[in-house]
Parts: structure tokens; C-alpha cells; sequence
């Protein structure tokens, strides 16, 4: 400090240019990281996957949107015309102030609508789309918003020819470039006054996505664009909009940060023996209502806090009984049946209240909400009600028909690029029978350019399987007008069914590959919405066992006329969960509430249709060995971890490889693989008689099984959804209630592995018809073709004695009209 002093002294100017060249030098280095900040990041095309999402505030927090990472491709801005389209620019680093974890209020917790019914949404491809509804209170439409969006991208995407779009009741709310591969991206756009109403309010979203380099058809499938369900919402400025008023509004529950729905369902008087069935036909009114894709239900005698979106507090019960449970009772309580909304202190707002003076009130109750959402057992469906998840509406095809695109929301598409791919969904009966036999056919109105080559085709998929594939021979350029494609319905399967059409295009152009090659906009394709899904006359007859049509209409349970005998554990509240939860999935598929009786015993359901809902100690041994579950099972399910077991189905595929062609038993298992791959020909196609099937065991790596089989007089159908444990149990029916997982069950066994979610099926070797229509000789006809399609040996026993047959009577007619000697 001395020194610093006699240096001041010496020179009385030096301080201030000291302090000049200090500012002069601050400026160079600010240039400098400027020029650093800006300057691009290296071009990495190393392999990747979708990235997690970044954390995020709860809800009522303070946010503040990141600042883009250096390198980072910034959104460029929507045009001046579109400015609800443009996101708010990011303050300077050093600007930003912190982000404040505030403790939300109860309002505040329920004014974030999730946007997305799943926990995650990935574009994959060149151009896809996906519409779905999203249901509003009258508050919440009233109240200014903003739509929150976060979204990652691959590293390939090119942004200067790629776009995001999403809109809402048809306007645009968002159109930007796809540019966020460095992190994810978490954006804010307001929406404007009056766009959205009390409702359902369409949603649709949809990504237009080029390659940077490569202009192959296998580049297309490294294309994807992941939307993150947890920073992707509606966010109300109004505190109103984040209050129930009425029981209706439990339609605008929605879904939470991993697209779930939760139903906590808090009973004081859970284990009297008259509740369970109200309860279930409640669980099965909320969810018919709800109507989302991943739903559950937790029943306690206990509240498990305040609800957070996508998840309710459901109090039942008397008066008396759910006095302690609430602040105040609802008015009207204790001398008539009620169902009120309330704000409770103690449960957060919008507490759904379901009460009376006694049980015979609140059965009362249940039923008034109950009736609105039923339908009689025997009307037929005519859509099935999938718009919380996809629009249109799934058209049910019960007979002959003809359905237009137009029809299926498919609109007419130019496309430029190298593959397209575009998907409709068409809705099959519980009874169906014509897997063996039956062809469908899509008459095709398209287009190509003359840029398109030989060796382009297009193909048709049903759920995923290939089900036929058409050629593109000529060059030049070709109007298709209602091509004729005939497709396999050997994929098809009740419920809910996706149709795709995939046109892949080859050009000389892709084949050079110049620069800028990736964006052209010149048309190569067109599909026109004029094209129609052409449906046969197909048998109708139900099956059992057959999984797939409870996860598709919930048959045979759908069409019974009398309660549904439902066994379960009732002082296990997991028990009571989990069947809660069984019985609302099926309901929803059905359309429709499925009556239930909860005080049968199982030695009286030996003639009828039953569900059986337990941790395996508790099932009856009857019950196990009725169904082809081993004896045994109760003391060796879930002794070790599921994730030391291998993976059978990779170990049979390498040691297939590592013996095919060796041996006799090798070359008999490859013609049998190319049997049924080229003919749908298997070896059980020529059995005579099917055998019996062998007792199962599960592996210990699943956490839920489902079983399925005739009742013991063979007048109904036995299904059992058992778990080693009960708490394994309500977690695995909560797995098995998601929708992608739901729609897996199939055969006649099903098991679902607890660390991946996924469904193993065992096949069904031998079932029972169920008849489900009136007698009639063309139905009859169809049944009888589709089953001798299905077993080759019987068919050709049929032909040989026919063929005598026919020898026999014309040796007989040609003797009689012979000369005799």
C-alpha cells in the first residue's frame, strides 16, 4: 500500500490510466467470448438416443428459461404475422436471476395441464403427426394461458428444412424450426384470447424432419424429434381455472408429468362387506368419464396428501364415516345422497365428496354418476371412444364396409421426401374370426412423379406386421387410381387396430446425393384422402380363452346380463386396488359399466363367467389348477432377481443361429419357420386333435400374471390376475393399466416382466366357441371356412372324403346308366 501511494504521488495521471487500460483490456475480453459464444459447434454424428428431460420446477415454482449452451442452435423467430408463435428471447447469462423453489399452494398445484396422455411422444421418420382432445372446465378455457413446450431432436435433423407445428382447434400456436440437439429445449408461446373453450378442445401436433447429409432411405429411420410430457402444459394465469365447480369436470383431469392418471379413492369403511362392489362400479363411472389411456386407482382408508394434476382425492362414504376425514361436511350430508366438489384444508381443492346417510344413500349417489356415462349391453358401438389419445374417433367395423380415408383422418399429403408414412385406426369386434382366411383390401388413389424409380414400393402394415407389399415397376411417372391391395387379416385383432401406409421412393437424385439434396421441395408423391379401406363379411364368433379380446372390448364380460363375480382379497387394500383398477380398464374397453358381484365364493361360479384378483398365496388351488397354473407356484414365484435371469427369447435366437442347418431337427425347424412365415402354416395347422396344454410355471423375473380359461362346466370363461405379493400386484396392474401394455395381452396366458414392462404371451393351442350371434348359414359358412383354413389336416381328410365320395356316387350313376350285359 505504500508503494501504491508513492507510485500515486510520482505520477498524479497514472491512477486514471490504469483505470483505462483495466477498462480497455475488460472490453477485448468481452469481444472475445462473444466471438466464442457464437461461433459453431463442431458437427457430431455419433450415435444417440433421446435424452432425458431436464428437471423440473414444481408447480407454482419460479422458472426461468436457460440460457442456449455455446454452440447451441438457437429457434429462429415465427413470422411478424404469427407472433403467438414466437418464443420469448433468453436474458443474457449474468441477467438471469435465479430460480426460486417456492413451495406451491394448493391452487397453484392444480393449474398446470399436461399436455401429452403419455409420458413421452417421439416423431420419428420424415413427416408424422398425432391429434388428440384435450378436455377443459369452463374456468380454465375463460383464463389467459401459455403453452409450455420442451423437446429434444436428433443431432441429424437439419433445422433450416425441418419444423415443429402445434396447434389448437385448428390455429397454430407453435411453428419452429427442429434445432434443439444440443439439450433440450424448454420454450414458452402464449396462447391467444379466445382460442380455447369449455370442452374438448383439439390438439394436434406434427414434424417435418430432413436428414443433414444422407439422402438414403435407411437415414430416415435416424430421424426423431422426443417431446418431454413434463414440460410440455397449459399453465392458467387465472387461480379460478385450477378449482373444480361440478362432478363434470372430473372429465378435465388429465395426466400427469409421465402421463399417468391416478384416482386415490380414500374409504374409511373399505373392508364392510357392501362397499366393494360400489366402489368398483364408481371406479368404473370415473373412468369411463376420465376416458385417459394410463389410468389406475389407490384405494386407503387413509388420505395420501394433496392431489397434483393428473391425480384426484375421492372420498366415500356415510356421513358419519367421513366426518373426520374433511374439514366440513358437504350440505345435504345427512339426509340425502350427495356428490359435491369441495375445497378441503385437509385433501386440497377440487376433493371429490360421495356421501349420504348411509350406504344405501351413497350407492345412490354412485349410480346418479354412473348413469350418464352407461350404455344398455345391447347396443352396439358404433366409434370406439379413443379421442383422449387419438383423433378421429376409431370407427367400429361390425360387417361389410366400405370406409374413405377422409373418413379415417387421413387428408391428402404431397410429399417430397423418401419415405412416407401415414396411419389410420379401424376398430374390430370382440367376435371376430376370420384370422385365417379372411383378406381385406385398400383401393389406392396416389400419384408419383417421373423421378421415382423401379424397385420403389409400397407397403401396407397391420399393427405393426407386414401385410402386403405392392411394387413399383415402371418409370415415368403413374396416377394409381383405386389400386387394389389385398391385405392379410391374419394381424388384425378386437379392439382398436392401426392401419399404416408406407411408400418408400427411390430417386436418381438421392442416389448422388448432391449438397442441399436433403431439402429439395419438389413433389414426389401424393396420397389422395379419395382412397378407401375395403372390409369384408367376416365370421363372428367368440373365443375362449382369448386375452386379446379383454384388452380389446373386455369379452366376454361386456355382454353378460347378470353382476360379474369378482373374488379378490377385501381386507388387502392392494387386493382391492388392484381388481378397482382391472375392472375400470375393461370397462373402458367395453364402452360400457360391467356390474359386479364381490360377496359370490368360488364354488359358486362354476358355470359362469368369474374374475379372480389376488396374491397367488391367496388364490385357491382349485382355482390355479383349473387354469393351467402349476400347484407349486405359491412358494417358488419371485425367489430370484428378476434381473439374473437371461433373456430366453435372445438365448433360443442364438442358439437357433449357432444350429441351424445342423441336423436333422435343424432342417426341420427352418421349414417350419418358412412354412409359416410364407403361408401362415404352422404345425399345429395338422393336428387332428389339439393336446393338452402343459402347467405353467412363471419366471421369476415377471411380476403379474394373467390367465384366462373355460369354467369347470364350460358355460363361462375364468380369468385370474395374480402377483407373487400384494404389493407387487398393485404395481403390476398399474403397469398392465397403461395403455401400450394393455393392448399386449393376448393368448392364453400372459406374464409381464417387472424391470422392462414386458408381455410374454403363451399361445393358445385349444379354445371353445362362443356363440355371440344368431344362427344364420352365411356366418356359419364363414366359421366353418376360417376353421378348416386354420387346420390343414382336417381340411384335407374333409377333401379326401368328399373326393371318394363324389368318386363313388359317379361310379354308382355311370352303372346305372350303363348297357347291361
Amino acid at each position: 500500500m505504500a508503494r501504491y501511494r508513492a507510485d500515486r504521488t510520482r505520477s498524479p495521471n497514472h491512477g486514471a490510466a490504469l483505470m483505462i487500460v483495466r477498462g480497455v483490456l475488460a472490453v477485448l475480453l468481452l469481444a472475445t467470448s462473444s466471438a466464442f459464444a457464437d461461433a459453431p459447434s463442431p458437427f457430431n454424428m455419433s450415435t444417440e438416443k433421446p435424452a432425458a428431460a431436464p428437471a423440473q420446477p414444481e408447480p407454482g415454482s419460479a422458472t426461468v428459461q436457460p440460457a442456449p449452451a455455446p454452440g447451441a442452435t438457437k429457434p429462429a423467430p415465427a413470422p411478424a404475422a404469427q407472433p403467438a408463435q414466437t418464443p420469448a428471447a433468453p436474458a443474457p447469462a449474468s441477467a438471469q436471476p435465479a430460480v426460486v423453489a417456492a413451495q406451491p399452494t394448493p391452487t397453484q398445484a392444480i393449474s398446470r395441464r399436461y399436455l401429452l396422455p403419455f409420458e413421452n411422444m417421439v416423431f420419428s421418420g420424415e413427416s408424422t403427426q398425432r391429434a388428440w382432445t384435450l378436455y377443459l372446465t369452463p374456468e380454465q378455457a375463460s383464463s389467459r394461458a401459455s403453452l409450455n413446450l420442451g423437446y429434444q431432436n436428433a443431432v441429424i435433423v437439419a433445422p433450416e428444412s425441418s419444423r415443429l407445428r402445434l396447434t389448437i382447434n385448428g390455429k397454430a400456436v407453435v411453428d419452429i424450426p427442429i434445432a434443439s440437439s444440443d439439450n433440450p429445449s424448454a420454450l414458452k408461446f402464449p396462447v391467444p384470447a379466445g382460442l380455447l373453450h369449455a370442452g374438448m378442445n383439439e390438439v394436434a401436433v406434427s414434424a417435418v424432419q430432413r436428414h443433414r447429409t444422407d439422402c438414403t432411405i435407411e437415414s430416415t429411420y435416424e430421424l426423431w424429434t422426443q417431446i418431454d410430457s413434463a414440460s410440455t402444459y397449459l399453465s392458467f394465469e387465472d387461480p379460478e381455472a385450477g378449482r373444480w365447480r361440478r362432478i363434470e369436470d372430473v372429465r378435465a383431469i388429465g395426466a400427469d408429468a409421465k402421463g399417468s392418471t391416478t384416482f386415490n379413492l380414500i374409504v374409511p369403511a373399505m373392508e364392510q362387506t357392501g362397499s366393494a362392489a360400489p366402489l368398483v362400479r364408481l371406479a368404473e363411472a370415473l373412468a369411463l368419464m376420465a376416458n385417459m389411456p394410463n389410468q389406475s386407482f389407490e384405494i386407503s382408508e387413509q388420505a395420501r396428501g394433496m392431489p397434483r394434476p393428473g391425480a384426484v382425492n375421492v372420498v366415500v362414504g356415510s356421513a358419519s364415516e367421513i366426518a373426520e376425514k374433511l374439514e366440513k361436511l358437504p350440505e345435504g350430508a345427512q339426509v340425502s345422497p350427495t356428490s359435491a366438489i369441495v375445497d378441503d384444508p385437509k385433501l386440497g381443492p377440487s376433493t371429490v365428496v360421495i356421501t349420504g346417510p348411509n350406504w344405501q344413500a351413497v350407492e345412490q349417489a354412485i349410480e346418479d354418476i354412473a348413469r350418464p356415462v352407461d350404455r344398455p349391453v345391447a347396443s352396439q358401438r358404433v366409434v370406439l371412444a379413443t379421442r383422449n389419445w387419438r383423433l378421429p374417433e376409431t370407427p367400429m367395423v361390425l360387417a361389410a364396409r366400405h370406409l374413405k380415408f377422409s373418413d379415417l383422418g387421413v387428408s391428402t399429403q404431397e410429399f417430397s421426401g423418401r419415405r412416407l408414412r401415414t396411419e389410420f385406426n379401424v376398430g374390430i369386434p370382440s367376435d371376430f374370426y376370420a384370422n385365417a382366411y379372411g383378406q381385406a383390401m385398400i383401393l389406392l388413389d396416389a400419384a408419383y412423379s417421373q423421378d421415382v424409380l423401379p424397385g420403389s414400393h409400397i407397403d401396407i402394415y397391420v399393427n405393426d406386421n407386414i401385410a402386403a407389399t405392392v411394387p413399383i415397376t415402371t418409370s415415368g411417372g403413374e396416377i394409381l387410381r383405386h389400386l387394389p391391395i389385398k391385405v392379410t387379416m391374419r394381424h388384425f385383432r378386437p379392439g382398436d387396430n392401426s392401419v399404416a401406409i408406407e411408400a418408400v421412393l427411390l430417386t436418381q437424385a438421392d442416389a448422388t446425393c448432391a449438397p442441399g439434396a436433403t431439402g429439395l421441395q419438389d413433389k414426389r408423391f401424393v396420397l389422395f384422402d379419395s382412397s378407401e379401406l375395403v372390409m369384408p363379411d367376416f365370421a363372428r364368433i367368440g373365443r375362449t380363452p382369448n386375452l386379446s379380446a379383454v384388452s380389446g372390448t373386455g369379452f366376454p364380460y361386456n355382454r353378460a346380463d347378470y353382476s360379474l363375480p369378482l373374488i379378490f382379497e377385501r381386507t388387502q387394500p392392494e387386493a382391492m386396488s388392484a381388481a378397482t383398477t382391472l375392472m375400470a380398464q375393461m370397462s373402458v374397453a367395453a364402452g360400457r359399466l360391467i356390474p359386479v358381484d364381490t360377496a359370490v365364493s368360488p364354488a359358486a361360479v362354476m358355470d359362469r363367467n368369474a374374475v379372480f384378483v389376488g396374491a397367488i398365496p391367496t388364490v385357491p388351488s382349485a382355482v390355479l389348477a383349473e387354469l393351467g397354473i402349476t400347484s407349486n407356484v405359491a412358494s417358488k414365484w419371485g425367489e430370484a432377481v428378476a434381473s439374473n435371469q437371461p433373456n430366453t427369447d435372445t438365448t433360443f435366437d442364438e442358439w437357433r443361429q449357432k444350429l441351424r442347418g445342423s441336423g436333422w431337427r435343424g432342417q426341420v425347424s427352418s421349414f417350419e419357420d418358412w412354412m409359416n412365415r410364407t403361408f401362415n402354416i404352422s404345425m399345429n395347422s395338422f393336428r387332428l386333435l389339439p393336446g393338452r396344454d402343459p402347467d405353467f410355471t412363471p419366471s421369476n423375473g415377471s411380476t403379474l400374471l394373467v390367465a384366462q380359461k373355460k369354467s369347470p362346466t364350460g358355460e363361462g370363461s375364468w380369468t385370474l390376475v395374480t402377483a407373487p405379493s400384494p404389493a407387487t400386484l398393485q404395481q403390476g396392474m398399474r403397469t398392465l393399466a397403461q395403455q401400450d401394455v394393455w393392448r399386449q395381452l393376448g393368448g392364453r396366458i400372459a406374464t409381464i416382466d417387472g424391470a422392462s414392462s414386458k408381455v410374454a404371451q403363451v399361445p393358445v393351442s385349444s379354445f371353445e366357441f362362443v356363440e355371440t350371434e344368431p344362427f344364420s348359414l352365411q356366418n356359419y359358412r364363414l366359421i366353418i371356412a376360417n376353421w378348416l383354413s386354420a387346420n390343414a389336416l382336417a381340411y384335407a381328410l374333409v377333401l379326401i372324403c368328399l373326393s371318394i365320395a363324389l368318386g363313388l356316387a359317379t361310379a354308382r350313376l355311370l352303372g346305372s346308366l350303363g348297357r347291361k350285359q
